[in-house]
């Protein structure tokens, strides 16, 4: 049976999935986010929609909107060749801002662009609400009481504020606080490159080019880096052809330390960014060199796509790990990046915290012990970050990683099957 009562601490798409099963689950459901504007910056970041993310849709979403744009093919292009490598693969794609505002309205009845008509409550719903602005400072846990109490800070006013209830969730993100403040043992690392990032309505593009990018996910490799593209709804929710975004990363190589990674991230204003330099604040002499650099090389269709973004951001690309998730006799859990977090190349985040709040769903319903869930999450983020990690080596071209990677995921199924049989 699920907990009466559970604190989120982290608004986005990981809290509102666990957030969203909970409330239709009759539970009452608080969550803290530090981000005190109720319209989240995603900088139309692209997201991938597995099939758990959309099992949960299909049971839990009343608003009726389409979340993703589904394609059937994965492309390959070397340098100004357009396609070199061409296969069916069958994926949906979206924007991280179309998921949230979905969720959103489902859990707590956001109004925006993308779900101007939020459903009304079912009657078995749990009480739900969405604090913004809470950065969370402390956590404390009465064995007696089985009660777990999470302080905070209002990050506007400065008023301190605590809550308590016998299930907490940590869906935090990559630099949890809840993690911290457990002084949970984590390896996190620079992977040794970058994601420069950006979005371009389709409309402002030639037909050749629209052309090129339908339908398909696609690759284009340069020669020790290497770009992916591919179309994702507008902020609004829009899928249908003509109102879509073309969404693109390119990974490149930066040395941590290096004066070209100082000037990277070093904005517009002078001010130097630890991870992500935003929408807006790209310094456009560091972009305008960077693309001089480059477009020679590329295809016709991404030169066009990477010329007319007309807000660029870049991103350190990290991965992060914990191999502990539950803590306080399994009043709290870390889920999502706040437990791991992947490299980006697979777009595989939403889809780990989807698999987290099915898990936890059949920790509730006593299908299975939170050490059994806890032993899944484990083995699946040591899967994913070495998946992501040859996704990122095969596109770097850095093959003597890739070997060395395939062979620690060989090796960790290896020893996962005869845990099983013996």
């Amino acid at each position: 049976m699920a907990p009466q009562k559970v604190i989120i601490v982290g608004g986005s798409v990981a809290g509102l999935l666990q957030g969203l099963q909970l409330k239709r689950q009759g539970s009452y459901v608080i969550v803290l986010e530090q981000d005190k504007s109720e319209y989240r910056a995603s900088h139309g970041s692209g997201v991938s929609i597995g099939k758990t993310v959309v099992s949960i849709l299909d049971k839990y979403d009343a608003t009726g909107r389409p979340v993703a744009i589904p394609a059937a093919y994965m492309s390959a292009a070397w340098r100004r060749r357009r396609r070199v490598a061409n296969m069916t693969w069958q994926h949906n794609m979206s924007n991280w801002s179309t998921l949230y505002l979905i969720l959103r309205a489902n859990f707590d009845g956001l109004k925006s662009a993308c779900v101007p008509n939020p459903p009304a409550p079912k009657p078995t719903d749990g009480m739900v609400e969405y604090r913004s602005g809470k950065r969370v400072n402390g956590v404390s846990y009465d064995r007696d009481k089985g009660m777990v109490t999470v302080q905070y800070v209002d990050v506007t006013t400065g008023e301190v504020g605590n809550v308590s209830a016998e299930m907490v969730i940590a869906a935090d993100g990559v630099h949890s606080a809840v993690r911290q403040l457990l002084q949970t043992p984590t390896r996190r690392e620079y992977s040794g490159y970058i994601g420069w990032r950006g979005t371009v309505p389709e409309r402002l593009l030639s037909q050749d080019t629209i052309d090129y990018f339908s339908n398909r996910l696609n690759f284009s490799l340069l020669g020790g880096h290497y770009f992916i593209s591919y179309y994702i709804p507008t902020e609004g929710g829009h899928t249908e052809p003509g109102k879509r975004l073309v969404n693109w990363v390119w990974y490149y190589v930066v040395p941590d330390g290096s004066a070209d990674m100082k000037a990277i991230f070093t904005d517009v204003n002078g001010k130097t960014h630890p991870s992500t330099v935003p929408q807006g604040l790209v310094n456009p002499d560091v972009w305008n060199a960077q693309l001089a650099r480059w477009q020679p090389s590329m295809t016709a269709p991404l030169a066009e796509l990477v010329s007319s973004t007309s807000k660029p951001f870049v991103t350190k690309v990290i991965e992060a790990q914990t191999t502990t998730a539950s803590f306080y006799d399994d009043h709290l859990v870390l889920v999502g990046d706040a437990f791991t977090g992947f490299r980006s190349h697979l777009g595989w985040a939403s889809e780990q915290a989807a698999r987290h709040a099915v898990s936890l769903d059949k920790v509730w319903r006593g299908e299975i012990t939170m050490k059994q869930r806890d032993k899944e999450a484990v083995l699946y983020a040591q899967r994913f970050i070495l998946l992501n990690r040859m996704m990122g080596f095969v596109g770097l071209g850095w093959m003597p990683s890739f070997i060395r990677s395939a062979l620690a995921y060989a090796w960790v199924m290896i020893r996962h099957y005869i845990t099983i049989l013996f």
